[in-house]
């Protein structure tokens, strides 16, 4: 990428020297903006003006996915189920918010927007796990290098916030990604619900006990599982609630 300025001249920010993206700015920044860091903690702040006329927010983000395509797209990585051998498989982005992980053909193998549990092990590995109508499916990812896990990270934080509730965990290697994790605006019925689970309410008594109906419980909780704080656990009506949805602070703000 390079950079013109009239005074200070012109600058380079190589793409190989990248060393996290999509980060909070370090000073307030009340507009739409994308941050970069380089080798040698040079940041550069991408921005747009606010003439809607010249400016269009839609484009820039198209922008910014086109970044993370490029970083993450193609990328190879170790898969494995249930202790079989390792296969090398590669991620491949299909649009904002979709980042598969696909066989040596090509074959879709995992969605990570289908992802309901994940935690971090040793070797710089990833446990996932999803649910089908068939059954728990369990797989091992591995990514080798650093960078690209937490590029893989900053992209769904951005484009895929239903898979909030499990960045939690895996978000840990990283300290300032963890904290930046933030709990989205809940309406006062969700945050009811969702406190009613977290105080150990059973899914299905939930409208008994709160004195809801069915349907808007069941709308409650789709709206959750998109804002990543309720997971399924079995069958539709069988949620819990992610490692995010427990940074609520149910006394007052969020952490």
């Amino acid at each position: 990428m390079k950079f013109l300025d009239e005074k200070a001249g012109e600058d380079f920010f190589s793409f190989a020297a990248l060393e996290d993206l999509g980060f909070l700015p370090p000073l307030q920044w009340d507009g739409p903006n994308f941050t970069m860091r380089f080798s040698r903690d040079r940041i550069l702040i991408l921005s747009i003006g606010d003439n809607p006329l010249i400016y269009d927010r839609e484009k820039f983000e198209a922008f910014i996915h086109r970044i993370f395509f490029e970083l993450l797209n193609g990328v190879p990585v170790l898969l494995r189920e249930a202790r079989e051998p390792w296969k090398t498989a590669h991620l491949k982005v299909i649009g904002p918010g979709k980042l598969l992980i696909v066989g040596e053909e090509g074959e879709p193998v995992l969605s990570f927007s289908s992802v309901t549990e994940a935690k971090p092990g040793e070797d710089a590995v990833w446990r996932l796990e999803f649910y089908l109508p068939s059954g728990v499916r369990r797989f091992e990812v591995k990514i080798r290098d650093r960078r690209i896990r937490l590029f893989v990270l900053r992209y769904l934080q951005r484009f895929s916030q239903a898979s909030w509730g499990y960045l939690v965990e895996l978000s840990r290697e990283f300290p300032q990604l963890e904290r930046e994790l933030r709990v989205p605006e809940l309406e006062p019925v969700e945050r009811e619900v969702l406190g009613a689970l977290i105080a150990g309410v059973d899914p299905l008594d939930v409208p008994g006990v709160l004195r809801l109906d069915v349907v808007t419980v069941e709308k409650t909780y789709d709206s959750l599982i998109r804002k990543g704080l309720l997971r399924i656990r079995g069958i539709r009506k069988i949620v819990e609630p992610t490692p995010l949805a427990k940074k609520i602070k149910w006394e007052g703000d969020e952490e």
